[in-house]
């Protein structure tokens, strides 16, 4: 047996003590196992001073045939000494097991330690220590090890392009190959000699999506330049987390970053949606591809996924994505993830994921409000080729107060009724058309409504934020759900305080300019046990209206 064969029958009984996919989970992704026979040889037989030490005495009466010559002339016992066989010592070998970061190499080595060692001892019938190092040139390995009796050449290597089933992922320029299939017996080496990403194509997602064209408010502002400084400073600032309601530019300025990265020389990035990310890893998993897919998204420059928020309860894919974010960073790269909700509430997703965030940036993005929903109006009309017309464009932004989308279907409507009635578009056409449009997008809120949203965020009964209780678990949440129904619904003030259990109107008004002064001093609600900055609790109960 030689030590491909040795090396072999190793990964084997690894796989069989621990399984098919743990064992490409944790060892057969991007480490690599070799085999050294030690420099000490067998020591020959050794005797001591005394003359005695490795030597047997036995005792043989008269007659009996000492093997050496015969006692025939005297009747007493005959001492005959009998060398035992020399003890050799069992050959020794040393198994070298290569990881590509400190991180990897110290969690191997405190999960793995003794079962690398119990299944060497097992398969090589011999004494073994292993000896663990940081590769100085990490490459994504297969399943199977090199032979250590030769090297390969990266020249001789076979590769084969992974599989991606996401459309927009594709930024690689033709002569690359994206990612490397293990193969048996071979050395998988990355392509050092990388080629500019291919430019923006106007039919891929996003490509119509830079900077240049995003408009910038008051609510995006801060997550706009922190983009742009991402963008021009790669792994500079650790994971960036964009998150907010949906339409708000999230994906924008993903997307934005991703062009400017596509534009860099010897740059490239990935960007797909937590459900991609998921869709692909099970598919790996299952088809015992994982090396390829680690490969493709550990080895990029810029990993940009969208809604992670998509991952709650999967915890295989959690752990997947967590490798490969520390991965990512650990080669001084970037990660830039987008959510629905803010980090505090990522909790629920994971903690390490939250951790791993709290060691970057994540920067909120809001509704826009007017003077933006304006500079979004007009920027769409503009591209749709509907007239300049200030009247019209002021209308659509002051009527359709919500996200960017709804605003971009306005337009899409607009534009659609002119052509099919030949007309041009006056204000009067404008507000016929888009009556209907509004009503269905306005979303009525009900005080049953922001109740149950109060209760959800805060983690109170309905009962007890009716109830007479004053204590600050109770009172403060209650004081939010009065405020957000006078912002939100047409009830007077005697209906919210009556439905909210209050005899008097005048609560309502306390509770308002309480929540209010709050709001100017930067103050802090309990929620859930836990200081939240008010304005953040307030975004929450809103995230959950708009979802209801």
């Amino acid at each position: 047996m030689d030590d491909s064969d040795r090396l072999s029958a190793l990964q084997e009984e690894l796989t069989q003590r621990l399984g098919r996919n743990r064992y490409e989970l944790w060892v057969g992704h991007n480490t690599t196992l070799q085999m050294r026979d030690t420099d000490e040889k067998a020591e020959q037989l050794s005797v001591s001073a005394s003359g005695l030490h490795d030597t047997s005495l036995h005792y043989m009466g008269a007659g009996e045939d000492a093997g050496v010559g015969e006692a025939k002339d005297s009747d007493a016992p005959v001492a005959h000494f009998e060398r035992k066989p020399p003890k050799r010592k069992l050959p020794q070998r040393k198994l070298l097991v290569g990881c590509p970061t400190e991180f990897e190499l110290k969690w191997l080595r405190s999960r793995l330690h003794t079962t690398l060692l119990s299944c060497a001892q097992q398969v090589w019938q011999c004494e073994v220590s292993i000896e663990y190092h940081v590769l100085a040139n990490p490459q994504v390995l297969g399943n199977s090890q090199p032979d250590c009796s030769r090297q390969t050449h990266p020249s001789q290597i076979e590769t084969k392009p992974d599989l991606d089933i996401s459309t927009d992922n594709r930024l690689e320029s033709p002569g690359e190959q994206p990612a490397v299939r293990a193969q048996t017996g071979n050395l998988p080496q990355q392509d050092r000699s990388r080629t500019n990403v291919q430019k923006p194509d106007s039919k891929r997602p996003g490509a119509q999506s830079s900077f240049a064209n995003f408009v910038v408010g008051r609510s995006n502002e801060m997550a706009c330049h922190t983009a742009q400084s991402v963008a021009k400073s790669l792994g500079h600032y650790g994971p960036l987390l964009l998150y907010g309601p949906p339409g708000v530019g999230k994906t924008h300025l993903a997307y934005a970053m991703l062009q400017h990265w596509r534009r860099a020389p010897q740059t490239r990035g990935i960007r797909l949606t937590a459900e991609q990310f998921t869709a692909e890893f099970l598919t790996a998993l299952n088809s015992r591809s994982l090396p390829s897919f680690r490969q493709k998204y550990r080895m990029v420059d810029a990993l940009i996924i969208d809604d992670i928020q998509f991952l709650v309860g999967k915890r295989a894919t959690l752990d997947e994505l967590l490798y490969t974010i520390d991965t990512v960073q650990e080669r001084g790269r970037q990660i830039v993830m987008t959510c629905d909700r803010s980090p505090g509430e990522l909790q629920q997703v994971s903690l390490e994921l939250v951790s791993r965030i709290s060691g970057g940036l994540a920067i909120p993005i809001e509704l826009p409000d007017f003077t933006t929903r304006l500079g979004i109006t007009r920027r769409f009309a503009l591209q749709m080729g509907l007239p300049d017309q200030e009247e019209i464009l002021t209308y659509i932004a002051s009527q359709v107060a919500g996200s960017a989308r709804q605003i971009s279907g306005a337009i899409n409507l607009l534009v659609a009724t002119s052509q099919a009635y030949d007309k041009v578009l006056d204000e009067d056409l404008v507000r016929a058309t888009l009556a209907e449009y509004i009503q269905q997008n306005t979303p009525s809120v009900r005080l049953a409504d922001i109740q149950s949203a109060v209760c959800h965020v805060f983690g109170v009964e309905p009962n007890n934020l009716k109830s007479k209780r004053k204590t600050r678990s109770v009172a403060e949440p209650r004081m939010l759900a009065m405020w957000l129904a006078r912002k939100y619904t047409r009830a007077s003030l005697g209906e919210i305080g009556a439905y909210f259990g209050r005899s008097s109107h005048s609560t309502v008004i306390s509770a308002q300019k309480k929540i209010e002064g709050l709001v100017v001093q930067g103050a802090q609600v309990s929620v859930a046990d836990r200081p939240c900055p008010v304005e953040e609790a307030i975004r929450r109960i809103e995230s959950v209206l708009r979802t209801a």
